[in-house]
């Protein structure tokens, strides 16, 4: 019984050596249904191993990260395992991996495939390569009459603006190329692309253009349209849109675009690829606006009207005109000069643009406000205002202007009432009394009196002398106090209401105080009233006193912007009344060092 147990087992172990010692069998494939497809069609790709009696270890497709034109739509992964059992040879074990991709091909072409590689207990097996062929779609495809597929016309046969690369390229369309100076020039910079790529990866950056005056269009997302070029199909993204206006006449360069982007096969395990794209330069030839050109002629098609906010007002009070110049093209070109009209003050206007490009044109409105103060009474005319432009579809010359306006003062000039009454405190007497003089003692008569010494008698004039000095002295200090520190006093109550009035937010109130706080320094420096006085006579008046150019220009220049505060329909910020008081006390403070040194 136990040899027989012994001989069993010999025999059991011969077979099962046997099998252990074999190589394991081990398929690859690689497959496509269908091989040969059209642009848009899907296309299923299967990659296998199957191994009976080895241990599967790795199964690549290296290729398939190559051909970024075939977008993977879905990847799977199939590992079905098998067992079987039979007497005398142990266990066999069969095992198999699968990768199934679905793939959409973007572009038309033969795909290479070199085999796909599987490792099976450290030795690599390879499939029979595969090649892959897709057409165009059946909307692209040649008709009946056509033997050659054309590049899109709106690329051009010459490929202006763009460098081809049959993956992925820029192109930079403008249009026209040939202008006048001013004129608006249509730039797009489109990304041609056959490959996948991420929107969010989208890194462009745009072209230089020295000479030129530019109006982007943003563009917040990416959208494409499908082109062909040279019997390829393309996804074209714009990734630039701008209306630019060149400044100089001659030849004007835009520089190349640049973009980078991240492409990949849409395999979720896959590394994207960073890939990068330089476009080519374009240039523009700008000519020179035709002689003769009217004064401050623009380039564009525009309309211009005016109006006043009221036609009457009380003397000294403000009007507001303001003009309106609206049309096509670059809004921030126009220049409108007001003349000057007697008996009004007119202050600095105040300059609004409104600007929007719709369907590749570029218009807006340009709106000038100024602040007119009757200085006079009567009637007050304002003259027409002309505009002209050189319109490039008609290539001529043209104008338009406005109506005549007027308005009316009613009432005589008054002369403004002092802010600040100044009060004089009654001088108080100053008075000295003295007591008994006493010049000598009993006990001492023998000796020479006080009273016949010599310095006595100097000793006497003493106390009138003191008396004297002291009286002179209070004199002169109450006759400072009357001409200096009262009006430094009013001066310095005059700049904390105007503190008070920009704590309180309240610009009308704020610029009243400014106005009263320089005018008084005036007043205090002169030793005669100025307010009300014309801007002009004021100049003159301070020239003749001896005041510098600067501190005139800067002196007026205060007033006059804080009229034009205190009239203006709209508010003032804060930052600019904190500026205004710093200007006016280093103004105030010229004037006071202005009457110092004189």
């Amino acid at each position: 019984m136990r040899i027989l147990a012994l001989l069993f087992a010999a025999m059991c172990a011969i077979p099962w050596s046997a099998t252990a010692a074999a190589e394991p069998e081990v398929s690859v494939t690689l497959n496509a249904t269908p091989s040969e497809a059209r642009v848009g069609d899907s296309i299923r790709l299967e990659v296998r191993v199957w191994a009976r009696g080895g241990n599967i270890q790795d199964l690549q497709l290296s290729d398939l990260k190559k051909h970024l034109e075939l977008e993977i739509v879905s990847h799977q992964t199939m590992r079905p395992m098998q067992f079987s059992f039979g007497f005398g040879s142990g266990v066999q074990k069969e095992s198999s991996i699968a990768n199934i991709y679905v793939l959409l091909p973007r572009a038309a072409g033969t795909y290479e495939f070199a085999p796909a590689v599987a490792k099976v207990d450290g030795k690599i097996y390879r499939s029979e390569p595969l090649t892959l062929v897709i057409r165009p779609s059946a909307r692209d495809a040649p008709g009946p009459s056509d033997t050659t597929s054309a590049p899109d016309s709106s690329l051009g046969a010459d490929f202006s603006g763009a460098r081809y690369d049959p993956r992925a390229f820029l192109r930079t369309v403008v249009e026209p190329t040939e202008v006048y100076i001013g004129q608006q020039v249509n730039l797009t910079v489109y990304l041609y692309t056959r490959i996948r790529l991420a929107p969010q990866s989208v890194v462009p950056s745009k072209p230089s253009m020295d000479g030129f005056w530019v109006h982007d269009d943003p563009i917040t997302s990416l959208q494409f349209e499908t082109v062909s070029v040279k019997g390829q199909q393309y996804r074209a993204y714009p990734i630039q849109r701008s209306a630019a206006f060149p400044q100089r006449a001659g030849k004007l360069t835009i520089g190349p675009p640049k973009i980078s982007f991240d492409a990949g096969t849409g395999n979720f395990f896959d590394a994207p690829q960073r890939i990068e794209r330089v476009g080519v330069p374009v240039t523009v030839r700008v000519k020179s606006l035709p002689p003769p050109m009217p004064a401050n002629a623009v380039v564009g098609n525009y309309a211009i009207e005016a109006r006043l906010d009221r036609r009457t007002v009380k003397t000294g009070d403000a009007v507001t005109l303001r003009v309106d110049a609206g049309g096509v093209g670059n809004v921030q070109d126009l220049r409108i000069d007001l003349p000057p009209i007697t008996g009004v003050r007119i202050l600095q206007p105040a300059i609004r643009d409104q600007q929007r490009l719709a369907n590749g044109q570029l218009s807006g409105t340009r709106s000038w406000e100024w602040i007119l103060i009757a200085e006079s009474p009567g009637a007050h005319s304002v003259p027409p205002i002309e505009l002209h432009f050189f319109d490039p579809d008609t290539e001529a010359y043209q104008s338009t202007r406005t109506a005549a306006l007027g308005f009316t003062a009613t009432g005589e000039t008054k002369p403004p009432e002092p802010t600040i009454e100044p009060v004089d405190a009654p001088a108080k007497p100053s008075t000295a009394t003295f007591g008994p003089i006493r010049v000598y003692s009993a006990l001492t008569r023998e000796q020479t009196p006080v009273r016949n010494r010599t310095w006595f008698a100097w000793f006497l004039a003493l106390p009138p002398a003191l008396f004297v000095l002291a009286w002179f002295g209070a004199a002169v200090s109450r006759r400072r106090e009357r001409r200096g520190t009262t009006s430094d006093a009013v001066q310095r109550k005059l700049i904390r209401d105007a503190e008070s009035a920009l704590q309180a937010d309240d610009p009308r109130a704020f610029y009243d105080r400014i106005v009263a706080s320089i005018t008084h320094a005036l007043d205090a420096r002169l030793d005669e009233p100025v307010a009300g006085l014309p801007h002009t006579q004021l100049l003159a008046r301070l020239t003749a006193e001896g005041f510098d150019d600067d501190l005139m220009q800067r002196l007026i220049n205060e007033l006059e912007g804080a009229d034009f505060a205190r009239f203006a329909a709209s508010g003032v910020n804060r930052d600019e009344m904190e500026r205004c008081l710093k200007r006016t006390s280093a103004i105030i403070e010229r004037i006071q060092r202005s009457g110092s040194a004189s």
